[in-house]
């Protein structure tokens, strides 16, 4: 009898373990790292009045990002990203690239991915693929002084505002496992995404940015 007892807690021991290896169906797990947003930009021109080829630009940020991810199955997952609002600065670009730095904003990128983990439940090393729905919302807008110069010298200063837009993005990706419960988690994503900005003036910019976004976060498996 003892050993019969012996062998199931063993067994249960070994089954526990590998449970806490394995990414299977009904797993949480939860990652906490860095994450950067990069806009590969393509500017429209700003409408009239403003000089020729007005242009902008913005520049990439990084953040404190993470997320939430649950195992729907042993290699379809859902995950929710989540991070602290990113501030991308904006610059002018064509005929005002000189006028350097011309405003802020803050970006909260808000996605769900469904996600596809290749590889068996247990495999220390498993990259995944995904695709969800984002809304990329815009917040905090200001301009600068020389946003004002540009548009309304002499005036009171020139705010601005950036349409938040709903769209997608896809991402690819690895979990590494670092022991049973503990894993590191890389990513890569893009997404297509245009938006106009707005100016107190009463110019407009289309402008697209596409940005890729990519990170690393430590994670720990529930």
């Amino acid at each position: 009898m003892k050993n019969t007892l012996k062998f199931i807690t063993a067994a249960t021991i070994a089954l526990t373990a590998q449970a806490a290896l394995s990414q299977t169906a009904g797993t949480w797990m939860a990652r906490v790292g860095g994450a950067t947003i990069t806009p590969q930009v393509s500017s429209g021109t700003m409408t009239a009045p403003s000089f020729p080829n007005t242009k902008g630009d913005v520049g990439a940020a990084s953040q404190i990002g993470g997320g939430i991810s649950y195992m729907y199955t042993d290699n379809f997952s859902v995950d929710l990203p989540v991070a602290l609002p990113f501030t991308h600065k904006l610059y002018g670009a064509g005929a005002l690239s000189s006028a350097g730095q011309i405003g802020e904003v803050q970006a909260l990128p808000m996605t769900v991915f469904f996600q596809y983990r290749f590889m068996e439940p247990s495999a220390a090393f498993r990259p995944y693929v995904g695709v969800g729905p984002t809304y990329a919302y815009f917040f905090n807008e200001k301009g600068s002084g020389a946003l004002t110069a540009m548009t309304n010298p002499g005036g009171s200063p020139t705010s601005l505002k950036v349409d938040s837009q709903l769209t997608y993005s896809a991402q690819i990706g690895a979990t590494f496992a670092v022991d049973d419960k503990v894993f590191i988690d890389v990513f890569y994503s893009k997404t297509p995404l245009k938006t106009k900005n707005t100016y107190s003036t009463g110019q407009t910019l289309d402008i697209t940015l596409d940005p890729v976004s990519y990170g690393i976060s430590l994670g720990m498996k529930f």
